[in-house]
């Protein structure tokens, strides 16, 4: 399962990145995934996971897992180690899954599990027969710097499914001067966990030919780049499909043209917590039939 899950949780005086690393070893855990690697500087850590990342910042923790995971645990238990009352800002994604009868838990189930310590609201971006965002976020008022942003590019059914290292070096004119650690997996899959100061980027392949995913998430604040940025990221993975995700302390979001790519969904939404956020989907228009995929399990 490629779809990830997110959480972000911030706290003014947390320290986060003073805790002991056995701390994040057993958030991890949680989340039935194991930490591979690490890269520091002086504002960020980032651990790169067996199931995607964790990013840690002296206020702010933001942690994404894949497959089968348990994310909602792990989210759970930094806010119960925190105190609810020391959190100042919740959020809690997934997106729709193709395999959601593997999964341990539901989003519905998760933001229960959650609302037990942290009040919040729950939104569905997108029709429920198509591709769409399930996003949590708690009431407490939260007023974000001008440059909390994110952006969040998920692609599917690569034209070309990469089966090795990929080739980074078209990004390197928007994202120049990062240090990256990243990890091949075997037998398939790629993960990249990339720092520059506070500023991150990250990316997340499954290959498979059935279901091939990447997905791509920075916090640079790409300005009037925004657009031009997702086109270089779609280029260099060549999906069939894909969504934009956004999140910025703004009301003036937009939907992106994305030739020759057709928009099939846009939904924006003003959260309570501080952000605005837009959900775009596109697809390119099918010229010749596809086969039929052969199921290896019954329902």
């Amino acid at each position: 399962e490629g779809a990830e899950k997110k959480f972000e949780i911030v706290s003014k005086g947390a320290n986060f990145r003073r805790r002991d690393p056995a701390f994040w070893t057993q958030t991890v855990e949680l989340a039935t995934a194991k930490i591979l690697s690490q890269i520091s500087n002086d504002l960020t850590t980032a651990y790169l996971l067996s199931e995607s990342s964790l990013f840690l910042w002296d206020d702010r923790i933001t942690m994404i897992t894949c497959g089968r995971t348990s994310l909602v645990k792990a989210a759970v238990f930094v806010v119960d180690t925190l105190g609810p009352e020391n959190v100042d800002l919740l959020t809690y994604e997934r997106k729709n899954e193709f395999y959601p009868h593997q999964q341990e838990t539901d989003f519905h189930k998760d933001v229960a599990s959650i609302q037990q310590r942290y009040k919040g609201k729950a939104l569905r971006f997108g029709s429920s027969d198509e591709h769409h965002l399930f996003l949590f976020h708690g009431e407490k008022p939260f007023l974000p710097p001008d440059s909390d942003c994110t952006l969040e590019i998920l692609m599917y059914n690569l034209q070309r499914p990469a089966q090795g290292r990929p080739d980074l070096a078209p990004l390197e004119d928007i994202f120049r001067g990062f240090q990256i650690d990243d990890h091949l997996f075997q037998p398939h899959g790629y993960s990249a966990n990339a720092i520059r100061g506070s500023e991150y980027y990250t990316i997340h392949i499954t290959p498979e030919e059935n279901g091939s995913y990447v997905s791509f998430e920075t916090n640079v604040r790409l300005g009037n780049k925004v657009a031009s940025s997702i086109r270089s990221v779609v280029d260099l993975f060549q999906p069939r499909s894909f969504d934009v995700i956004y999140f910025h302390p703004e009301t003036q979001l937009r939907a992106f043209d994305v030739h020759p790519f057709i928009q099939r969904s846009y939904v924006r939404q003003s959260l309570s917590c501080g952000y605005e956020v837009g959900y775009s989907t596109y697809y390119l228009k099918t010229k010749e039939p596809m086969l039929a995929v052969p199921l290896e399990e019954h329902p």
